[in-house]
């Protein structure tokens, strides 16, 4: 056989066998919604494989299931709808039952707030995601809200020795990932009330009982702070 058939057989066979495209690694991302009232989904860690999404049943309207929507879709099991919109893609408009409107859901990924929207806030391995009732007033001269409503978060050893006396410190986020201290807020260690922080927005806690401790933050203008586990050893 010609040597030049040969090489046109060969390189039909490869183009027959090679994949239309390579689908990307499935990875993990952490997903927590808070309504107003109530955490929506507790904090837990989903999967997001490389699989459109579409929420209102038009294939033009796909979005990367790697991306925000894929940490939402997974993190509710699907329960939430939304509404299409050119150049932005999906907004959330309810989340499990809960539909905050005039209020809306705000979309923050790694303590900041997103610069895009569900469709477009691409994800990588280990990163967090938070949705929460952003409910403030916009002021056309500031072009943004006056007072709007941020995360709190959580600052506290992960390993406690028993009966040593340790400081919890509780911050505020801006939406550039910076932090400052949360004086007044109301911290709960194992869902009980230990009390409020101080000026500098730390309280203090003494391990008294081993295993795993859950240690969380709420203040009146803020979503409430993730949940801190901190192990408690002799």
């Amino acid at each position: 056989m010609p040597i030049r058939l040969i090489g046109l057989l060969c390189g039909t066979a490869l183009l027959m066998s090679a994949p239309g495209a390579l689908a990307a690694d499935p990875f993990d991302v952490s997903i927590r919604v808070e309504g107003k009232a109530r955490t929506l989904v507790k904090e837990r860690k989903v999967t997001l494989a490389d699989a459109p999404i579409i929420k209102d049943g038009n294939p033009e309207h796909s979005c990367n299931g790697q991306a925000a929507i894929g940490a939402l879709q997974a993190g509710t099991g699907g329960d939430w709808t939304g509404s299409w919109f050119e150049g932005l893609g999906y907004t959330a408009d309810e989340i499990k039952g809960v539909n905050p409107s005039p209020a809306y859901f705000e979309l923050w990924v790694n303590h900041k707030l997103s610069s895009t929207g569900l469709c477009d806030a691409d994800l990588e391995r280990g990163d967090d995601v938070l949705m929460f009732v952003q409910d403030c007033e916009y002021v056309p001269a500031l072009e943004g809200c006056r007072s709007p409503v941020t995360p709190l978060g959580v600052r506290v050893a992960k390993i406690i020795k028993r009966n040593t006396v340790r400081t919890i410190r509780i911050v505020d986020y801006a939406a550039n990932g910076r932090t400052t201290p949360e004086p007044g807020a109301t911290v709960f260690v194992n869902g009980k009330k230990l009390g409020r922080t101080n000026r500098q927005g730390e309280i203090r806690v003494k391990g008294t009982k081993l295993g795993v401790a859950t240690i969380y933050a709420k203040d009146t203008g803020h979503a409430r702070s993730e949940t801190a586990r901190v192990r408690i050893v002799q």
